[in-house]
């Protein structure tokens, strides 16, 4: 009996360990941090690289959109080119642990064939936001690369393939991918659960 007490003990404890984890918010876990986003003109596409201090983040959304707004005012942000790309980036900072920018400038115009002007919208509650200011809408292609971690946004201005290769996204949107929060969470409920049936199952075969 004493083992049965044992092994439902280790398994609730893990599962309310994993519960928190899954529980915490990106802000309070270890994220990324953006420390360079430079741009520049190649052969066939404009590219943009934000670099990271840590993994990129996984969890991210690159998009056409209508209007950019700035995090967390609301307030619309204007750029330069006929066409606006969002770049939003989950569990990730662009200031360090005393709330100072790791990112400058904040807003440079590079004035390429595609891409026009690049602006930060929002460092807000592990959220990080950026706009690409194109020319019109063209057909991108996103990439990631190590040593160090880099996420790489193409913008077409050539004939297709003049892109960079290895990309994971190829056209106007990149959806918001990668959270395991509720895995974690998933998981957890699943072994409390086995705990307490262990547990009851464990008393009602105990010899009276």
């Amino acid at each position: 009996m004493r083992l049965v007490r044992t092994v439902v003990l280790t398994v609730c404890l893990a599962g309310l360990v994993l519960a928190f984890a899954a529980a915490a918010p990106a802000s309070a876990q270890s994220a990324p941090t953006l420390v360079v986003v430079r741009a520049g003109r190649h052969a066939g596409f404009d590219r943009v690289v934000f670099e990271f201090r840590g993994a990129v983040p996984a969890t991210r959304r690159i998009r056409y959109v209508d209007q950019l707004t700035e995090d967390a005012s609301g307030e619309p942000v204007s750029l330069a080119g006929g066409a606006d790309l969002e770049v939003v980036f989950q569990g990730a900072n662009a200031h360090d642990g005393g709330g100072r920018p790791t990112v400058s400038p904040r807003r440079f115009s590079p004035g390429f064939t595609a891409l026009k002007q690049v602006a930060q919208t929002g460092d807000f509650e592990a959220v990080v936001s950026y706009g690409l200011g194109v020319d019109r809408q063209r057909p991108f292609k996103v990439s990631t690369l190590s040593g160090p971690s880099r996420l790489v946004i193409d913008i077409q201005t050539g004939a297709a393939g003049g892109a960079a290769t290895g990309s994971v996204d190829q056209g106007g949107a990149l959806p918001f991918t990668g959270s395991n929060s509720r895995g974690l969470l998933v998981t957890s409920l699943a072994l409390l659960a086995t705990g307490a049936t262990v547990l009851a199952l464990a008393r009602r075969t105990r010899t009276p």
